[in-house]
């Protein structure tokens, strides 16, 4: 991340691009009328600093570059902030490529993988952009489909611990949610697992404004603050006391990127904003309605634009035409006021397109620890589909009774005992709490028949096997399949409360059913979670806790 005085002067920047995205926002959802503004217009401020900053390493020229950094929208019901900031950015580079004629500007994507400020028209329309995050298509930017709230959280610790395993040093994931997001089990799961598996890589950004769907606020039904919900589980924790500063915000992100991590705990950043910020309406109200089509509300917000640039919107003021044609082209004619902004604005787009680059280019193509394909892609293996020729005593005798579990543990055993004799690694990694053995899901850590493949020591009872320390290894070695079997996991015991000197309590894996599966380059999890033991008063914890603090309100000095 590049320096806070150096990003100083990108404010400038950063504020007329809001301006347009914020805008974009508004009119997707006015045409169409469905979708969620007011999560979506919250979050544009920290997903600019974001993206802009150089935190994260991306491209938008080629989103599927093996060592970026990874996007997961965790409130995936905002993806118009994920559309309207692409059409934005392509625009840019677009426009400084059809000036300069330089190819360093190109998309290295096909065009149907472009998003445009035109693809904004479908917006929710069959074969358009989607109304949820979908990492398809013209947002392979995003590195997981998701919607219901909590959804992203292991997914994004599962893309974190595959970037681990497969060692990746230096490429993180950054996750987007509101604190709606957080209360779903999956999400304090993920905590518990991702401080136990030590994932330094993972970032939680949270869109704290303490609303939801629902009239009440967050914070009258949910105890505590950020801080609470992440130091708790041993996060580090930053925040930005107004999430519609930048630089608040960049100091608060500068302290999450460059601040010593001995301990390589995950780390989350919230910050405080208005949900709904600049649209006319908030709170809950703002969740998932739009302003009425071309109400007053609506073209308020337009005028503001309108005056601040000195541009016209087409019927501007005027009820919606009934013709669905009339309609349409208002619609894209108001999108392509808000791109003419843009375009006019050398100074901007030079801005955006050289930075675009800039940050893309920082992108290595090359991970010296990388250990994964030195001996092919496993996955392409056609053996590995090819049931007809599975070892016959993977098939039970017609009329035998047998459970499909123990089936799962049959084929779960053989895959991994053949990832290791083809490949020299496992293909899925499974966790579980006591019921693994229960579930069966315990096979993909057994022996299987006559490869000799050994995927761990098996312990004294099902589920119950003493194994995977805080610190995996961090490529294939006989220790990393022993660690297979995530089922119970010491804590190393020299990792002990700095402030009480006492032992941390032991951990163990607790959830389910979880499983990693670990491509070529990219990697996913569905869930995993590392709970601690019972314990009381620990002070190592407690003493970090800061005294509770109100959570944004309707009332608060943000801006609106």
């Amino acid at each position: 991340m590049d320096s806070l005085e150096q990003i100083k002067g990108d404010f400038r920047y950063w504020e007329k691009t809001k301006d347009l995205i914020d805008q974009l926002l508004d009119i997707i959802l006015n045409y169409r009328q469905s979708g969620h503004p007011g999560g979506s217009r919250s979050k544009v401020h920290a997903f600019l600093v974001t993206v802009l900053s150089g935190a994260m390493r991306w491209d938008a020229r080629d989103p599927g570059k093996r060592f970026a950094d990874r996007f997961v929208l965790g409130a995936g019901h905002t993806v118009p902030l994920i559309y309207t900031s692409l059409a934005v950015f392509n625009e840019a580079l677009r426009l400084k490529y059809e000036r300069t004629g330089e190819k360093q500007f190109l998309s290295t994507q096909p065009g149907e993988r472009i998003l445009t400020w035109e693809d904004l028209l479908g917006f929710r329309h069959r074969g358009g952009l989607s109304g949820h995050a979908e990492a398809s298509g013209k947002t392979l930017f995003l590195k997981f489909n998701t919607g219901p709230s909590g959804h992203g959280s292991p997914a994004a610790a599962g893309i974190a611990v595959a970037l681990k395993r497969a060692g990746v040093d230096g490429s993180k994931v950054f996750i987007f949610e509101g604190e709606g997001g957080l209360t779903p089990g999956a999400t304090h799961e993920t905590a518990n697992s991702a401080w136990g598996l030590a994932l330094d890589n993972l970032y939680y950004m949270v869109d704290w404004n303490d609303y939801g769907i629902d009239d009440h606020k967050a914070s009258d039904v949910v105890y505590g603050t950020p801080e609470d919900w992440f130091a708790s589980h041993g996060w580090r924790v930053f925040g930005a006391e107004n999430g519609s500063d930048w630089e608040s915000l960049a100091q608060g992100m500068s302290a999450m990127m460059t601040s010593p991590n001995p301990d390589r705990a995950p780390s989350a950043m919230w910050f405080k904003t208005r949900k709904g910020r600049g649209y006319g309406k908030y709170d809950n109200a703002s969740h998932g309605a739009a302003h009425p089509m071309n109400s007053d509300a609506f073209w308020q917000v337009k005028r503001e634009f309108a005056d601040k640039y000195g541009v016209e919107f087409m019927n501007m003021g005027g009820k919606a035409p009934a013709d669905p044609a009339s309609l349409k082209e208002e619609f894209r004619s108001n999108l392509k006021v808000v791109m003419d902004v843009l375009a006019s604005d050398k100074a901007l787009v030079d801005y955006l397109a050289e930075r675009l680059v800039e940050i893309g280019d920082s992108v290595p193509e090359e991970s010296k620890s990388f250990c994964l394909g030195k001996m092919g892609n496993p996955f392409s293996d056609e053996r590995l589909y090819d049931f007809k020729n599975y070892p016959q005593d993977m098939w039970a005798e017609p009329g035998t009774k047998n459970s499909n579990r123990a089936a799962l543990a049959q084929w779960g055993a053989w895959a991994n005992a053949f990832g290791k004799k083809e490949y020299d690694r496992p293909l899925f990694i499974v966790s579980s709490a006591d019921l693994s053995g229960s579930t069966n899901i315990s096979g993909f850590a057994s022996d299987y028949g006559e490869t000799g493949a050994t995927a761990g020591t098996r312990g004294s009872a099902p589920g119950r096997v003493s194994c995977c320390p805080r610190r995996l290894p961090s490529s294939p070695t006989p220790g990393f399949w022993r660690a297979l079997r995530p089922l119970i996991c010491q804590r190393i015991r020299k990792r002990s409360s700095k402030d009480s000197g006492e032992p941390r309590p032991p951990t163990v894996v607790s959830h389910t059913f979880s499983t990693v599966h670990s491509g070529s380059s990219v990697s996913w999890l569905r869930t995993v979670s590392i709970k601690p033991a019972r314990y009381s008063g620990s002070p190592g914890i407690q003493d970090r806790r800061p005294p509770r603090t109100a959570g944004p309100t309707s009332g608060s000095s943000l801006p609106e």
